[in-house]
């Protein structure tokens, strides 16, 4: 989605430092404000609404339909959360497939011309959701490995940068990316910091919850990740690594004024250069 984003160099870093802020601020808030709200934690854990948050909306509030109001904000919110991750899924699905990185990418790398979007990638992104979304209904132990699974990767796709560019500046042969957002000097530290805490997190998340450990409670995550890692292999040796290009990172930077930078992509100006150049 950043390349759909004017100044992008700029404004993306921003977008993600933000709402790392903003999450750790209301977060904060909710976790402290549900804890002194918290009543017998015995009796709490054992709701028989079986979401233990309902029964502390319901002691705090005494009431039915009180409780069903504040629940329902957080449905809201899961619903917002899951059309924003429809939309980032399936743009990563779609760039993936523009740069013939997955099978049939001449299918869902389509753009529909009417609407602008593309359609296929985005139904393959819904189907995938409700698919996974359905385990629920037939095991909670699955469904929370898939849970897992969606943190881990999360954590492994950022660590794995960061453990490029570690080995880089080692061995040498980092390049200096020229940007409005740097670390500086503190950034090969910081790099370190984040692999190290990441590492950490995505080996904990691999442990089972409850002892003693049997197949209902089993910590499944290492398998799946195990499966997941194996089809990538297989698909990067039989054909990603013949057909698999990559974006496009050539930006031709051009000083058209004083103190103002414009970068062109492809041999095209965004918008924002556009307008940069008739404030000119």
């Amino acid at each position: 989605m950043v390349e759909e984003m004017r100044n992008a160099s700029r404004e993306a870093p921003k977008a993600i430092i933000m709402s790392v802020y903003i999450g750790a601020v209301t977060g904060f808030i909710f976790l402290i404000s549900i804890c002194f709200c918290i009543g017998d934690i015995n009796a709490t854990a054992g709701s028989a609404t079986g979401v233990p948050l309902i029964q502390i909306f319901f002691d705090s509030t005494n009431s039915v339909v009180g409780a069903c109001f504040l629940a329902s904000l957080i449905t809201v919110i899961v619903l917002v959360c899951a059309v924003f991750l429809l939309a980032e899924g399936s743009r990563s699905l779609f760039a993936f497939a523009r740069d013939h990185g997955l099978p049939f990418s001449h299918v869902f790398a389509k753009v529909e011309k009417k609407r602008q979007v593309p359609v296929y990638a985005i139904l393959l992104a819904l189907g995938v959701q409700m698919a996974l979304n359905s385990i629920y209904f037939g095991t909670v132990t699955g469904f929370n490995t898939v849970i897992s699974i969606a943190t881990e990767g999360f954590y492994l796709s950022y660590a794995m940068p960061l453990l490029v560019r570690i080995l880089a500046r080692l061995s040498g042969h980092a390049k200096v990316l020229q940007g409005p957002y740097t670390l500086g000097k503190y950034g090969i530290v910081l790099n370190v910091i984040g692999f190290v805490f990441l590492l950490f997190a995505s080996i904990t998340f691999n442990f089972p919850t409850v002892n003693p450990v049997s197949e209902e409670n089993m910590n499944y995550t290492s398998a799946a990740i195990g499966v997941i890692g194996l089809i990538s292999a297989m698909t990067w040796f039989t054909t990603g690594r013949k057909r698999f290009t990559g974006p496009d990172t050539g930006v031709a930077n051009i000083n058209i004024a004083e103190g103002l930078e414009v970068s062109v992509v492809d041999g095209r100006e965004s918008e924002g250069v556009l307008m940069e150049k008739a404030d000119l």
